[in-house]
């Protein structure tokens, strides 16, 4: 590679990359992680050898940069060392690896911010487009259900994220960076006008999530924008325009069964959609003529700007300050409107609706209840933590309800359960050094640049803002995606770092990642193909297991599978041995006991070494009702 070709690599890689990950990356399963994953641990690991071998500069980083990198690196070193101790070993390596996977878009983003020429203009602009075209698609599936055929029926917006909320960010940040191209008087009418009308489909995708953190870091962006972009004016035509066409679109949209309401016939949806989707597409075309036509008119006059900006702020203020009083006063005074809105929020009987109704709920959806689950979990493994990714795990131990999650939807408080307060401090660090490094680049930019970084940093700034009430940190559309733009933003420049006899390291580790990546998914389809063969070729599932067990001797799914085949040759021994040997793999896991219970039960026909055994894995977790109701047919 050539030190004059490698920006145009280096862009092209990083923009292939991002477009894999938003498109490709929905949901949380090994499978689409995989793939994407390998890709970002290429980049990366090709771009710190190519560095290290001369052939290309590698990026120039602020103290409060490498800060944020050796941290975030020590963050994902001890979620793998936590598999150690972790009661959920397998969940910790998958996390682990995704965690790899974020790093690799890190250091990917440091060398796009680094090497590719005004790489904060066109890194936004970059943005801007994909995450537009993310939208645009969005929106189509509401318009054409027969683009989305498994979840054409949701009332809610997710696709190509795979969740609503996460959607619900990538608006956002296209939101901000929309606001951005709209109030640029550097470019040209055309792309004013196109910011204009990607603040528009931005609005409407948010609106269509029902995600009320969405409404909710839309609103804030805005108003950090309008207030520190340098362009309070054109922001807020903007806005107003977006807003103003976006109103009956979202009107139609809500009064619509075919496009807001669950399990609608497929005609319905049809019919709607098309009515939907000629009036999206009409009014995204005159809003895009009436924002070029504004454009091109002449600047108006200083005074009358400010003039304008100042009025629409006063209004906005005072409007909020009179729905507040009349909020307090409804509910009998300044006390007694705090101590419901915080009973609306920890209480998990208010769970809101998934319609548009769920904007006016400030329930927290059970996230208060999760927390606290999550802080117990803290208690009671206060220094390393009960494992990174074992909270699926650790939530059945600290349940209070029948409710399971996945995640506390709190990234810090994860931290906090997943690697105690080693991992919570290590990671709370590189989200303040990296907050320090990227307002000081904002804050040295000169004014053409300024305004692109602060975009960039707002959308990270979103970012950090949601995984505080959410699993974003399981998405790498959302994770990948924000890590990339922070590495873009702490780069500070390029230099020479030539040392070759370091290549071979940076070679080893990415390919030691690499490894880690494959063998758990290997693992899973191995896995797979064991409970595939177990009615017709139980020797061959037993097989397939066994390999499976090789690749991952860390997960308890193997031997699952390894049980269901010998119980199907019927060597019952050999069944119930691959199912303690999964009991003592995970012991504080209710699940392995719960499937040697069932065994003991219905294979062995022992119902008092079941009973012992299910009234072991209730102990674990007294609310698991499976495990009831297999205790009580066991002991009678």
């Amino acid at each position: 590679m050539s030190l004059r070709s490698a920006p145009f690599v280096v862009l092209a890689a990083a923009a292939g990359l991002l477009v894999f990950a938003v498109f490709f990356g929905g949901g949380t399963d090994t499978d689409r992680l995989m793939p994407i994953a390998l890709a970002a641990v290429f980049f990366a690991g090709a771009a710190v050898v190519a560095s290290l071998g001369g052939l290309i500069p590698a990026p120039r980083i602020s103290s409060a940069g490498l800060l944020f990198l050796a941290l975030l690196a020590a963050f994902v070193v001890w979620s793998g060392v936590s598999i150690a101790w972790s009661v959920a070993p397998d969940l910790s390596w998958d996390l682990f690896n995704r965690e790899v996977a974020y790093l690799a878009f890190a250091v990917g983003g440091l060398y796009a911010g680094a090497l590719v020429p005004r790489s904060l203009r066109m890194v936004g602009d970059g943005l801007a487009v994909a995450l537009g075209a993310a939208v645009v698609w969005a929106l189509a599936g509401k318009a054409i259900p027969a683009l989305f055929p498994g979840g054409a029926g949701d009332e809610r917006l997710r696709s190509p994220v795979g969740h609503w909320n996460g959607l619900a960010l990538l608006a956002d940040v296209a939101f901000v960076l929309a606001l951005w191209i709209a109030s640029d008087p550097e470019r040209r009418r055309l792309e004013r006008a196109g910011g204009v009308v990607l603040c528009y489909a931005a609005v409407v995708a948010v609106a269509l999530t029902y995600s009320r953190s969405g409404v909710a870091i839309a609103v804030l962006v805005g108003a950090a924008w309008v207030v520190l972009g340098g362009a309070a004016f054109e922001t807020l035509v903007a806005i107003g325009l977006g807003l103003a066409t976006a109103a009956p679109v979202l009107v139609l949209a809500f009064l619509s069964d075919g496009l807001t309401s669950p399990n609608q016939p497929h005609s319905t949806r049809v019919n709607d959609g098309a009515i939907f989707g000629t009036v999206l597409l009409g009014t995204a075309l005159l809003l895009g003529a009436v924002a070029f036509v504004l454009a091109g008119r002449a600047p108006v006059e200083p005074a009358t700007r400010r003039l304008v900006a100042r009025a629409v702020g006063l209004g906005v203020v005072a409007a909020l300050v009179v729905v507040l009083v009349v909020l307090v006063a409804r509910a009998g005074g300044p006390g007694e409107w705090v101590e419901a809105r915080a009973h609306d929020f920890s209480s998990s009987s208010g769970t809101p609706s998934e319609r548009s109704s769920r904007f006016g709920s400030l329930s927290s959806n059970h996230r208060w209840e999760w927390w606290k689950e999550a802080w117990r979990s803290f208690e009671s493994a206060p220094g390393e933590g009960r494992g990174a990714g074992s909270f699926p795990v650790a939530n059945r131990l600290e349940r209070r309800s029948a409710n399971t999650v996945t995640q506390p939807h709190n990234l810090l408080l994860q931290a906090l359960s997943d690697t105690g307060a080693v991992g919570f401090l290590l990671l709370a660090g590189a989200i303040a050094a990296a907050a320090f490094g990227v307002v000081r680049r904002i804050l040295g930019e000169p004014p053409p640049d300024r305004a692109a970084a602060l975009a960039l940093g707002l959308a990270a700034a979103a970012y950090v803002v949601q995984s505080l009430f959410d699993v974003d940190w399981d998405f790498v559309a959302l994770s990948g995606l924000e890590l990339f733009v922070v590495g873009v933003l702490l780069a500070n420049g390029r230099r020479d770092l030539r040392r070759p006899e370091w290549a071979l390291g940076a070679t080893v580790l990415a390919c030691m990642a690499a490894v880690s990546l494959l063998f758990p998914w290997l693992s899973a389809r191995k896995t797979s193909d064991a409970y595939g063969a177990v009615e017709r070729d139980p020797a061959a599932a037993v097989a397939d297991a066994n390999a499976a067990r090789t690749l991952n001797p860390l997960s308890v799914d193997p031997l699952d599978a390894l049980a269901s085949a010998r119980l199907a040759q019927g060597r019952l021994a050999d069944a119930e041995n691959a199912y303690v040997r999964a009991v003592r793999l995970q012991p504080k896991n209710p699940e392995t006991w719960y499937a040697l219970a069932a065994f003991e039960l219905d294979g062995r026909h022992a119902p008092r070494l079941a009973c012992a055994v299910a009234a072991r894995g209730l102990r674990l977790d007294p609310f698991d009702r499976g495990t009831r109701k297999l205790r009580n047919r066991a002991c009678g």
